[in-house]
């Protein structure tokens, strides 16, 4: 597989003030923000529930999960909400990432084309674009790329960044296929005419999607603050279950979109699927992202989920026991 660098700065949002960032504060982050399953965080954000579990945090919403994820092992942020692939990765560089709550479970994505490619012999030679090497998008090219029977040194791929940019270059010209998340899979089949080719959902692929990590070593001195953050996510997913209207508004402020598209968000994101937030990664999924990379880096050949560190089931755990989850969710 062909692979160029196609220079875009990371898009950040700061949710709170303080950057740079002061050194007591708790300072959690989405990677990779795009789609509404960030929702829940951002409900939490901006409806101060994470004040109210007696947090003080400062929220950052970073366009690029790989960003995200040098910022929390430079221990620049205590919590993050990306991708699992990238705890895969930086454990086996000896990040000792803790994952302790997920979001989805497989690959929410559509792989797209432009209207001339009709079939998957089109594709050979062509450009596809991903976010960046290593996430979520460019794994899930690579599951469609052999789905389609397609062998991924045929095609060049090219990092371009988050939903709108890869979209830019679909409907301009620059990239001939892509991957997307809803809305924008729907916006670039109806509204410019591209053409579906996989649906990876369909594919009954684990993948960890997005995956909520820590640090073990702070997860250790600081249990009782990891706790509380997940307890405000929850309370945030369910309050955007019960107030639609503000969920949209959420959405449309975040991933600007407009309403009908932010409606698809809401639908697939936080009806479909919000309750994943709820549940750990499958390990066949995070199996999945072991054995790809094993492909190229020989440490991660022989490697579990196990000899990894990657799960810690014992938050969520908690937080069922207490009785928690059936208080916010009425």
């Amino acid at each position: 597989m062909k692979r160029f660098w196609a220079g875009l700065g990371a898009f950040l949002i700061l949710a709170s003030s303080g950057f740079p960032y002061a050194a007591e504060r708790f300072r959690v982050a989405s990677g990779g923000f795009g789609t509404a399953i960030h929702a829940a965080l951002w409900a939490a954000n901006d409806q101060r529930i994470f004040q109210k579990h007696g947090l003080d945090v400062e929220y950052i919403a970073i366009d690029s999960g790989t960003l995200s994820m040098q910022m929390l092992l430079a221990n620049e942020l205590q919590a993050l909400f990306t991708t699992g692939a990238l705890a895969v990765t930086a454990n086996l560089q000896g990040g000792d990432l803790a994952i302790f709550a997920g979001g989805m479970n497989f690959f929410p994505f559509k792989f797209i084309t432009r209207p001339d490619i009709k079939t998957a012999e089109d594709l050979k030679g062509k450009t596809v674009a991903i976010s960046r090497f290593g996430s979520a998008s460019d794994y899930a090219v690579q599951a469609a790329l052999e789905k389609l029977g397609v062998n991924p040194k045929q095609v060049v791929v090219i990092q371009l960044g988050g939903n709108p940019s890869r979209l830019a270059a679909l409907t301009g010209g620059s990239a001939q296929a892509s991957v997307f998340s809803e809305p924008f899979a729907t916006v670039a089949v109806k509204k410019f005419g591209m053409r579906p080719l996989v649906d990876l959902a369909e594919l009954g692929l684990a993948f960890p999607q997005n995956c909520f990590m820590v640090k073990r070593g702070y997860l250790e001195a600081n249990r009782t603050k990891i706790v509380n953050l997940m307890k405000a996510v929850i309370e945030g997913l369910y309050m955007l279950k019960r107030d639609k209207g503000l969920a949209l508004k959420l959405i449309k402020k975040y991933t600007r979109v407009d309403e009908e598209d932010a409606a698809i968000g809401y639908e697939y994101y936080l009806a479909q699927h919000g309750e994943g937030i709820l549940i750990l990664p499958d390990k066949k999924g995070l199996e999945f992202v072991i054995a790809e990379v094993a492909k190229n880096n020989p440490k991660a050949k022989g490697q579990t989920t196990e000899t990894l560190k990657l799960l810690e089931p014992s938050i969520l755990e908690e937080i069922k026991r207490s009785g928690f989850v059936g208080k916010v969710k009425q």
